[in-house]
């Protein structure tokens, strides 16, 4: 049964809101998805908090939750009383020791309320000044201001510089200047060796296999007994020989890494390739029964991969993207030693590839990124855009360490 709601209404207009919220340290709220903020009433805000307020030190109201913190709402020109999230941080609303960051997506309006009036002035004519003079570029732009090249010039190199702070690069700029970047050196490294012992006492594995699905796509995935590798294929159907070259192509792996495959465990889907794997051998599970290992690292990969979705500001994921997240959640888990593993020192994706451990120089962005990236155009002398927005997924993998 919905709640009754409540409506907010105004000269103008009205709005109702029928659903419920919880607040940490509160309780239930109304709440309305399409409202930019939540409205509170002091009345029932006080019965479970205190409030404390003193006009002739600031206009503001002063929320004591129950967890020790504080919530200062204070009071706009209007008359209402609001808790402003994106407070400055050297001016915090909030006290609260449990919360370490706030990730909010900074808008020009966010910027603006760290300066005047005057000075927002003073970047807007220097901003206009900048289009009209050709857009040059931000260092050439303060020179030029600097050193008096324009006559009878308002505009100063603090507004250039505040103009950077409050608008951000120019994006007609980045479109129309943007060039392709030279590779740098490409780095050079010997493939990890795995250490004898390992070798000597895990070079038989199981391999556990099995499919799962994400949002409607199916993916072939495995995790082999000791060395606790994980690899992750994105297949287009489940038919015999489809299943039959992704597994071929894992044992293979693990062959030129110096392991041997004793045997595949799989469920009763994986039964058509008993004849084909031979002379590795397959172990199918009962009707009824599952491979607990496959089945256990399928729930941790889906665990990391809603995670990382729902770290993302979109309300829609396409497959590619999707493709991609589950790719990404794969290699976190393989990139460091796996518990109860051969190697409290070596992760499954060295022992298995050779490749270093991470370098935090090569964690250059954060999946769901988005970013202005260059496009080369084909003939180049022509006035389309040097840039396209684009969203970045996970690295490719090869050495110089692109996206």
């Amino acid at each position: 049964m919905k709640p009754p709601g409540l409506c907010v209404s105004t000269p103008t207009v009205a709005q109702l809101s029928n659903l419920m919220g919880h607040v940490k340290n509160f309780g239930d709220v109304w709440f309305n998805p399409h409202s930019l903020a939540n409205i509170l009433s002091m009345a029932e805000v006080r019965r479970v908090c205190r409030i404390t307020m003193d006009s002739a030190i600031e206009p503001a109201m002063t929320v004591h939750r129950a967890d020790g913190s504080l919530m200062k709402f204070q009071e706009y020109k209007t008359g209402l009383y609001y808790y402003d999230t994106l407070a400055a941080p050297e001016h915090p609303n909030s006290t609260s020791f449990d919360v370490n960051d706030y990730l909010f997506l900074h808008t020009v309006a966010g910027n603006q309320r760290a300066f005047t009036r005057r000075k927002i002035q003073g970047a807007d004519r220097a901003r206009d000044l900048y289009r009209k003079i050709g857009r040059p570029s931000e260092q050439e732009f303060t020179d030029i201001l600097t050193n008096n090249l324009i006559r009878n010039c308002p505009v100063t190199p603090d507004d250039a510089k505040r103009a950077l702070k409050i608008y951000g690069p120019d994006v007609a700029t980045l479109k129309g200047k943007t060039v392709k970047k030279q590779n740098s050196g490409i780095p050079n490294y010997q493939a990890t060796h795995i250490p004898a012992p390992i070798i000597a006492q895990y070079n038989n594995v199981r391999l556990f296999i099995d499919i799962f699905w994400v949002n409607g796509s199916p993916y072939f995935h495995t995790i082999s007994e000791w060395v606790k590798f994980r690899t992750v294929a994105a297949i287009n159907n489940r038919s015999k020989r489809t299943l039959l070259l992704e597994t071929q192509a894992i044992i293979h792996l693990y062959q030129t890494r110096g392991f041997t495959v004793t045997r595949v465990e799989g469920d009763r889907e994986f039964s058509c390739l008993e004849n084909d794997l031979l002379p590795t051998p397959i172990n199918i599970a009962d009707a009824d029964d599952h491979v607990a290992e496959v089945e256990r690292s399928i729930r941790t990969i889906k665990e990391r991969t809603r995670a990382l979705i729902q770290g993302l500001p979109f309300r829609r994921i396409p497959k590619t993207m999707m493709r991609a997240a589950v790719e990404s959640a794969n290699k976190s888990l393989n990139q460091f030693p796996a518990r109860n593993g051969v190697s409290d020192t070596l992760s499954p994706l060295t022992i298995m590839t050779g490749r270093p451990t991470p370098d935090y120089n090569d964690m250059k962005i954060e999946f769901g990124a988005y970013a202005p990236v260059f496009e080369a155009n084909e003939p180049t002398n022509t006035v389309k855009a040097r840039t396209t927005g684009e969203i970045a997924f996970t690295p490719t993998g090869n050495a110089p360490g692109r996206y």
